[in-house]
C-alpha cells in the first residue's frame, strides 16, 4: 500500500507533523518506539505557551490526547533504513514495510552514554540518565554525578536538596563554568556536600544486585568511589545511525536541513532535535514539526 507520507518519531516534532498531516487528510503512518522522546524526562516546563509550569510528561500527555482526535496510524518500532525507489521511498521497519511519496524523520536524540564495564547492567538499579526523575530514590545517599558540562552542573544543583554527599567527575581539567550561571556554580562550590574530581575519566560501574561504586582514572592511578547511585549526564546524541549513507549529517550525527526543513534527498523532511536546528526546545521542536510537514505536503502536491 502506498502512502502519502511516513513519519518517523513521535515526540514533540513528530507528533505535531502528525497532527498537521491529519488535518490535511494526507495518508500517512508514524513509525516510533515511544511517544514523547525526551521531552517525558524534563522535570519542569514554563515556557511553552498556554501550558506552562508543568512536567514534560504531562504536557506529552496533553499532545496524546490531542493526536487521539485523528485517526493516526502507528507502527511501533525501529526503522532499520530508507531507500528511494524511482520517485518513492521505501521505508524497512520492524514493524512493518512502507512505500511512500514522501518522508518525514523527527527521531529526535537520546542520553549519550560512558560506554564503560556496568553501565547497561546497573541501568536503573542505581545507574540513571536524568536526575531530576530519579533524584528523589537517592534521599540522603551518596552518589555521582559524572559530567561536568550543562546537563552535570544542572543535575547536581537539583540534587542539592536530596543526596547526603556528591561526587561531580568531569574528564577535563576544570568543570564548564561558562554553561550555567554564576548563581547554579557559586551554590556547587560552596556546597560542603559537593566534591568536584576533575581530569577524571570515568571507567567501570561496581556493583552486584544494585550500584556500589564507581571506578574512575586520574593521571595514572585507579580510583574507587564508594556510593549507591551514579547519573551519567554527558550530553546527548541524535538517533541517526539508520540514516548515514543515505541524507547528509554533520559532525555530531545531526541532520542537515535547509530553511523548508528539507533533508540532501529531495522528499526528505526532517525536523527536532535530530537536526542541526541550535536550539533543542519543545517548543522550537513542535514548530519544526509543522513546517516541516507543510513542506513536505507541498512537495508531494507538486510531485
Amino acid at each position: 500500500m502506498a502512502y502519502d507520507l511516513v513519519i518517523i518519531g513521535a515526540g514533540p516534532a513528530g507528533i505535531s507533523a502528525c497532527l498537521y498531516a491529519a488535518r490535511q487528510k494526507l495518508k500517512f503512518v508514524c513509525i516510533a518506539k515511544d511517544i514523547g522522546g525526551l521531552a517525558n524526562f524534563i522535570p519542569e516546563i514554563d515556557t511553552y505557551l498556554g501550558y506552562h509550569y508543568m512536567s514534560g510528561y504531562e504536557l506529552v500527555k496533553k499532545f496524546r490526547e490531542h493526536l487521539r482526535d485523528y485517526d493516526v496510524e502507528a507502527c511501533i518500532g525501529s526503522v532499520k533504513s530508507i531507500k528511494k525507489r524511482g520517485k518513492n521511498f521505501f521505508v524497512d521497519a520492524d514493524c512493518g514495510k512502507y512505500d511512500a511519496k514522501s518522508v518525514l524523520i523527527a527521531t529526535g536524540r537520546g542520553f549519550k552514554r560512558l560506554g564503560v564495564d556496568g553501565e547497561n547492567e546497573f541501568e536503573n538499579r542505581g545507574l540513571s540518565h536524568c536526575a531530576a526523575c530519579d533524584g528523589p530514590l537517592f534521599k540522603d545517599k551518596v552518589v555521582a554525578v559524572v559530567g561536568g558540562g550543562k546537563s552535570g552542573l544542572l543535575s547536581t544543583m537539583f540534587l542539592l536538596k536530596i543526596a547526603k554527599k556528591i561526587y561531580l567527575l568531569e574528564k577535563n581539567s576544570k568543570i564548564g563554568e561558562n554553561h550555567v550561571s554564576p548563581d547554579i556554580i557559586s551554590a556547587i562550590k560552596k556546597s560542603k556536600k559537593v566534591e568536584i574530581i576533575t581530569n577524571a575519566d570515568t571507567t567501570a560501574i561496581l556493583g552486584s544486585k544494585f550500584v556500589t561504586g564507581l571506578k574512575y582514572k586520574q593521571g595514572e592511578k585507579i580510583k574507587v568511589l564508594n556510593l549507591s547511585g551514579v547519573f551519567v549526564e554527558i550530553g546527548y546524541v541524535p538517533h541517526t545511525d539508520f540514516l548515514r549513507g543515505f541524507v547528509r549529517l554533520n559532525y555530531r550525527g545531526e541532520i542537515i536541513i535547509d530553511k523548508e526543513n528539507e533533508t540532501s534527498v529531495k522528499g526528505v523532511f526532517a525536523a527536532g532535535d535530530c537536526t542541526d536546528i541550535q536550539e533543542k526546545q519543545v517548543i522550537v521542536a513542535t514548530g519544526e514539526g509543522a513546517k516541516a510537514c507543510m513542506s513536505a505536503l507541498t512537495y508531494i502536491t507538486e510531485n
